[in-house]
């Protein structure tokens, strides 16, 4: 784990952490003294590895007990344990912790900005083509499914731009209603329609300068298509009413759950303007393609909410398939803690239900195999963890269920990640 200091003149220092660090107002007895005058003297802050109920080991901080409490993420105490990427304020100084693995295989996140946190290949490799493809001009369509962080994904782009000292403004065309969207997006101006009683600046206008991020574009009607197709290719529009024409220095993020290839085919998104929004791709793995991050998030979230979460109830998660992703497992953890009560410090695999949804609990071969929610590899996870559970762990049985080699099992439960004895499969099915 690192710390990032920042002091009251800006500055910025890194320390790596050892199993014991002592911060304070002074440099008497401290390993790290804190440069700013508003902190009193004979402030203390200790920070320590410590081992957690559910086996993992985190850094656990204790500020002085005569001193007021401190504000660590949005609240305020004594101690607590510390997740990468939360900061504590003192005085006028922001301490940040970040864990290093993260700080070196993926970019620096631009102030201002959502993390998309990830230790996944796959999504170190989406971040890095976000960051390269940032610096251009080029119009970006994002491809994912819902609750993937699409919206996270375009302001990261837009921050990380030339462009980023600009306006930002996500408009979800999905949720635009058919009569207005016109205005919306291209404006209109004093008495174009009833009710317009001024003229008012579309998201284009709105956008001038910065990034229009287009969510669900596929939404759009063929006339809305039409003029979007007009302003990527000469920049200009014409607000509602108006009888001349309006420029705009607009860079356009595209974004939609839905496959435009397969809605060009089909003659509901015309393929010219899906060449224009779609210079370049970026496609956002699902969550239940990245176990690592389920349980990166499912720790955060957890402790955001003030509770641990066991090792066991991490592997129950991760052997969901996550149709709804990052916002269906934010919902789950929020749901766990509010049914376990504040009295349960850590989430245990038995207080983990997902009643319908998709699992390897309640899916069978045919839906999972028709259902076209899972890919070929999603669904040798499930159908893994599916015999093991049926085999109460047994793992020569399930290669027998499965028609394979024992060999051939351990390949593959090393390449899905699913780790832990044997008998412990029957629990995280």
């Amino acid at each position: 784990m690192k710390l990032m200091i920042k002091d009251p003149s800006g500055n910025l220092r890194e320390v790596e952490l050892k199993a014991k660090t002592r911060i304070s107002a002074t440099s008497e007895d401290s390993d790290i003294e804190l440069r700013d005058p508003t902190i009193l003297p004979g402030f203390t802050l200790d920070l320590s590895l410590k081992a957690m109920p559910n086996g993992d080991s985190v850094f656990w901080y204790e500020s002085a007990t005569d001193h007021p409490p401190i504000l660590v993420g949005e609240n305020w105490g004594r101690s607590g344990a510390l997740l990468e990427h939360m900061e504590i304020k003192l005085g006028e100084t922001t301490l940040k912790f970040i864990d290093q693995t993260q700080t070196r295989n993926t970019p620096t996140f631009p102030s201002r900005a959502a993390h998309w946190l990830t230790r996944s290949e796959t999504g170190r490799k989406l971040l890095w083509d976000s960051f390269k493809v940032a610096d251009s001009n080029l119009n970006v369509y994002i491809k994912g499914e819902t609750g993937t962080g699409k919206e996270v994904i375009a302001h990261l782009v837009h921050r990380w731009s030339k462009r980023s000292a600009g306006p930002f403004i996500p408009i979800n065309c999905g949720a635009l209603a058919p009569s207005l969207a016109e205005s919306e997006l291209f404006g209109h101006v004093k008495g174009a329609y009833t009710g317009a009683e001024k003229s008012r600046p579309g998201a284009f206008l709105r956008a001038h300068s910065g990034t229009l991020f287009l969510d669900e574009v596929a939404d759009l009607t063929m006339e809305l298509q039409v003029k979007l197709l007009r302003f990527l290719e000469d920049g200009e529009i014409r607000p509602v009413g108006a009888d001349h024409l309006v420029h705009s220095d607009v860079r356009v993020l595209c974004a939609t759950h839905k496959s435009l290839v397969d809605l060009v085919k089909q003659g509901k998104f015309r393929q010219d303007l899906y060449y224009r929004i779609a210079s370049v791709t970026l496609s956002i793995p699902n969550l239940r393609s990245r176990p690592e991050d389920v349980e990166l998030l499912a720790k955060l979230y957890s402790k955001n909410l003030g509770k641990l979460i066991s090792k066991m109830a991490i592997r129950k998660l991760q052997s969901y398939a996550w149709p709804g992703n990052v916002r269906e497992l934010r919902h789950q953890i929020e749901k766990i803690v509010s049914l376990i009560g504040p009295f349960e410090k850590v989430i245990n695999s038995t207080a983990i239900s997902f009643e319908d949804g998709i699992n390897c609990e309640n899916i069978d071969a045919t839906e999972m195999m028709t259902s076209g929610i899972l890919t070929i590899k999603e669904a040798e996870r499930v159908l893994l963890l599916k015999s093991l559970n049926i085999c109460n762990g047994n793992r020569t049985e399930a290669a027998r269920v499965l028609g394979i080699a024992r060999s051939t099992l351990f390949e593959m439960l090393k390449r899905h990640r699913i780790h832990g004895p044997k008998r412990n499969y029957a629990l995280i099915a």
